[in-house]
């Protein structure tokens, strides 16, 4: 999930939007009864993202792959391509000038690792600070409760300064144990898309991807599939790190490829915009 911009970002509508959702299951109930079993290998519905960075692919490379302790599938002097659990993260090279590319995209961990996930990931990195209203005072301050969404995230930002996020859906039965690793990292499972008329984009995608809308969505945000991948349509300009005093982070469009497994295998450019998306059985 990304953050908000005006007074209430996706974040802060979903979370509004759950005290109004009758029977939401107690926080505290959310996994209590389930037994440690293996994370789910479950295809992924993203198998590949392909973003721009202005980072120097050293660095990518030194944040993911000694930092994280992710595998290095293929690198180049322009091109890193990292395998994120089962999804592959490339990033390709842009000159100094191009607009500082960034991105939102999201990590699925096991349902009940998120407290594991902060620690882990605090010796790595700094956290996104999170206000007060998000936040579940059942968890660490920098935890995100999306309880219409029945999950619990994290978020960083990385040396391209993407806006990643690891997130714990309750939803799926994928509770593991032992030390969190890097294989908790299980695939990607959000990638936005930013574009100027968020429901017809919405719509299109629905089209090419044979997917349907996920919980809640309105005329800035969208999104579209379920848990184990989500496209995001978000409206440019929305706030993506929490803060809306700044606009360091207001979303803006970068080009983007993205491969998904769907009904309609092709390759669809995206109209007006410098996006790719591939879809495959």
């Amino acid at each position: 999930m990304a953050p908000h911009t005006n007074a209430f970002d996706r974040r802060h509508f979903l979370v509004l939007a759950s005290a109004l959702v009758a029977g939401h299951r107690p926080l505290n109930a959310r996994s209590s009864s389930r037994a440690p079993s293996p994370a789910s290998d479950a295809a992924p519905r993203l198998v590949a993202l392909e973003l721009l960075t202005e980072a120097p692919l050293r660095e990518v490379e030194e944040f993911y792959a000694k930092g994280l302790g992710l595998a290095v599938v293929a690198k180049s002097e322009r091109r890193l391509t990292i395998a994120a659990g089962s999804t592959q993260l490339t990033f390709v090279a842009t000159p100094a000038g191009s607009g500082r590319p960034f991105y939102h995209f999201a990590f699925n961990i096991p349902e009940n690792r998120i407290v594991e996930a902060l620690t882990w990931q605090k010796a790595r990195s700094a956290l996104l600070p999170i206000p007060e209203r998000l936040r579940d005072p059942e968890y660490p301050p920098e935890v995100v409760d999306y309880r219409h969404w029945n999950a619990h995230s994290i978020f960083f930002l990385d040396p391209g300064g993407n806006v990643v996020e690891y997130i714990a859906r309750h939803d799926l039965k994928n509770v593991a144990s032992g030390v969190f690793s890097a294989r908790d990292i299980l695939y990607a499972s959000e990638i936005a898309f930013i574009v100027e008329d968020v429901p017809a984009a919405a719509t299109r995608l629905k089209e090419l991807v044979g997917v349907g809308q996920y919980r809640g969505g309105d005329a800035n945000f969208t999104a579209l599939g379920d848990e184990e991948g989500l496209l995001l349509v978000m409206k440019r300009g929305r706030i993506l790190n929490f803060q809306p005093q700044s606009d360091e982070k207001a979303a803006r469009v970068f080009a983007t490829g993205v491969r998904v497994r769907g009904v309609a295998p092709a390759t669809y450019p995206i109209p007006g915009f410098p996006y790719t998306l591939t879809v495959e059985p």
